[in-house]
């Protein structure tokens, strides 16, 4: 129902889509910083394409994924971002997550606290451990990461790691 207010429909309520969100996609990135972008690169790719109308891609940007807790029922969360974990620039990385594993990225993520995993890991970790505390998580979370090369500035993705996105938008269309 959208909100109404005494003037009329509230700022964007127009564009409320009442259709349900299954599986949700979401690129984070700055795209200002190379490699940095590929989620968001990832996420527009993607956006180019015919997709199920239960299928929802967002451009996380660098808002990290505070967008979570506005789609409730949210059956499968994907995340597409840069991961640093010491392999060649380019290398696709996946894991997956089933609803009550938290924990599992939590240590994940404290493991690796010395060097960051993904420049958004703290945002992810608190989206999803306030949406599991207002019983909105999803189900299953998917996390796709790329292997950066460079985090300098720029607005084109590295060679390695431009290469990599057709077979990250593979992986993500496999997920849903």
């Amino acid at each position: 129902m959208p909100l109404e207010t005494e003037a009329g429909p509230a700022v964007g309520a127009a564009n409320v889509d009442a259709r349900k969100v299954r599986v949700l996609v979401v690129g984070v990135g700055n795209i200002l910083l190379k490699d940095e972008g590929v989620g968001v690169h990832v996420a527009q790719k993607l956006q180019e394409l015919s997709l199920p109308s239960d299928v929802e891609v967002i451009d996380g940007g660098t808002a990290g994924l505070d967008i979570l807790l506005l789609h409730e029922d949210v059956e499968r969360l994907i995340v597409i971002d840069a991961t640093r974990a010491g392999k060649k620039a380019g290398t696709i990385y996946k894991a997956h997550l089933m609803a009550g594993e938290m924990g599992k990225l939590t240590q994940l993520f404290d493991r690796r606290a010395d060097s960051k995993i993904s420049l958004h890991q703290i945002g992810l970790i608190e989206a999803l451990a306030a949406a599991e505390k207002l019983n909105c998580a999803p189900k299953e979370i998917v996390i796709i990461g790329v292997e950066p090369g460079e985090w300098d500035y720029g607005l084109e993705l590295t060679e390695p790691v431009a290469r990599s996105v057709p077979e990250v938008v593979k992986k993500v269309l496999k997920e849903i």
